[in-house]
C-alpha cells in the first residue's frame, strides 16, 4: 500500500476549561485524545494528527489547525466535518475541513500564528469567568496600548519565556533563533461586554500575531502590559524586560482563561486571508 495522496487540515474551535491542554498526556483529558478518539471510530483505525500549536491548559482555541493522513479520499470533506461532530463532545468542534497535499503540515508549513487574551476590570461576572481574565483594579487603555506597542517587532523574548527556557543557561539558547522572534502585530483595544451593557467594568483584548511562541510567552506578555496599565510599572519597563532578557527580570504568568489560539496563517503575514494547507514554508515554533 502507497501513503494517502492527500492531507487532512481540520479547523478545530474548543473551549479550554476543561481540557489538560491540548497534546495526549496519560490519564488526562486532552482535546488531541477527544479528536483521535472521534477519527478513530469514523475511520476504523488509529489517527495521529499534527496540532499547528500547543495550547496549555484552560487555554481556548478558535482557529487551532491539525493536520493527518487522509484515509478516505472518497469522503468530502463536509461529510467528515459532520461525522466527526456528530462524535465530538459540545466543547469540541470541528469548524472547516479542507483536503491538502500529502506534504502538508499543521505545524511546520505555520507561516504565523494569532492570539487573543482578554481582562475584564470590574466586579466578578459568572457569565464570563471561563473565558476572561478578571481583575478588580482600573486599568488604563492607554498606557497598556503604549506598552504592547514596545513590544511589536523582532526581539529577544526570553524574558517572557516560561518553562524553564528564559534564563541564559537554558539549552532553548542553542538552538539557531534562541528565544528571539518576531511580532506582526501586538495592539490593545476595548471592547463591549457580550454579557452585559457597558457600565459596569471594562473589557480589554491584547491581540498579538507572530511568527512564533515561546512556552506561556502570550500570558507573560499581558501580565507584563497589564501592570504597566495598572500603573505599578512605566512603560519603560516593557523596554527593560526586553533588555533583560531574562525570565528572572519578567512579569508573572497571566491565568490561561483569557487565552484563546485564534487562527493560524500559512501564508505572509498580510499577504493573504489564513488558510489551512497553503503552500509550504519554514518551520516556526508554536507554544502556548
Amino acid at each position: 500500500m502507497g501513503r494517502p495522496p492527500f492531507q487532512l487540515a481540520l479547523t478545530l474551535s474548543y473551549d479550554g476549561s476543561d481540557f489538560f491542554g491540548s497534546q495526549v498526556q496519560p490519564g488526562r483529558r486532552t482535546v488531541q485524545d477527544e479528536l483521535e478518539r472521534a477519527l478513530a471510530a469514523l475511520y476504523g483505525a488509529p489517527c495521529p494528527v499534527v496540532f499547528a500549536g500547543r495550547t496549555d491548559r484552560g487555554v481556548h482555541a478558535a482557529g487551532q489547525v491539525v493536520s493527518l493522513p487522509d484515509p478516505r479520499s472518497d469522503l468530502e470533506p463536509a461529510t467528515v466535518r459532520a461525522a466527526l461532530n456528530a462524535r465530538l463532545p459540545t466543547d469540541l468542534v470541528v469548524v472547516a475541513a479542507r483536503r491538502r497535499p500529502f506534504r502538508f503540515n499543521a505545524r511546520y508549513d505555520a507561516r504565523w500564528r494569532e492570539y487573543r487574551y482578554r481582562i475584564w476590570s470590574g466586579g466578578h461576572e459568572p457569565l464570563a469567568a471561563r473565558q476572561v481574565w478578571m481583575r478588580s483594579a482600573r486599568l488604563d487603555l492607554a498606557a497598556m496600548a503604549r506598552a504592547a506597542m514596545l513590544l511589536h517587532g523582532e526581539h529577544d523574548f526570553a524574558s517572557f519565556a516560561g518553562g524553564g527556557e528564559g534564563v541564559p543557561w537554558s539549552p532553548r539558547q542553542a538552538q539557531p533563533r534562541g528565544t528571539r522572534r518576531t511580532l506582526f502585530a501586538s495592539e490593545v483595544r476595548r471592547l463591549t461586554p457580550w454579557w452585559r451593557g457597558e457600565g459596569a467594568g471594562e473589557l480589554f483584548e491584547y491581540r498579538v500575531v507572530g511568527d512564533g511562541f515561546l512556552p506561556q510567552m502570550v500570558r507573560a506578555l499581558i501580565s507584563a502590559v497589564a501592570e504597566v496599565g495598572r500603573g505599578t510599572r512605566p512603560t519603560s519597563w516593557i523596554a527593560d524586560l526586553l533588555e533583560a532578557k531574562d525570565r528572572r527580570a519578567g512579569a508573572g504568568t497571566a491565568p490561561p482563561s483569557g487565552l484563546t489560539l485564534w487562527q493560524v496563517g500559512y501564508e505572509a503575514f498580510g499577504s493573504a486571508p489564513a488558510q489551512a494547507g497553503a503552500p509550504a514554508a519554514a518551520a516556526s515554533n508554536a507554544e502556548e
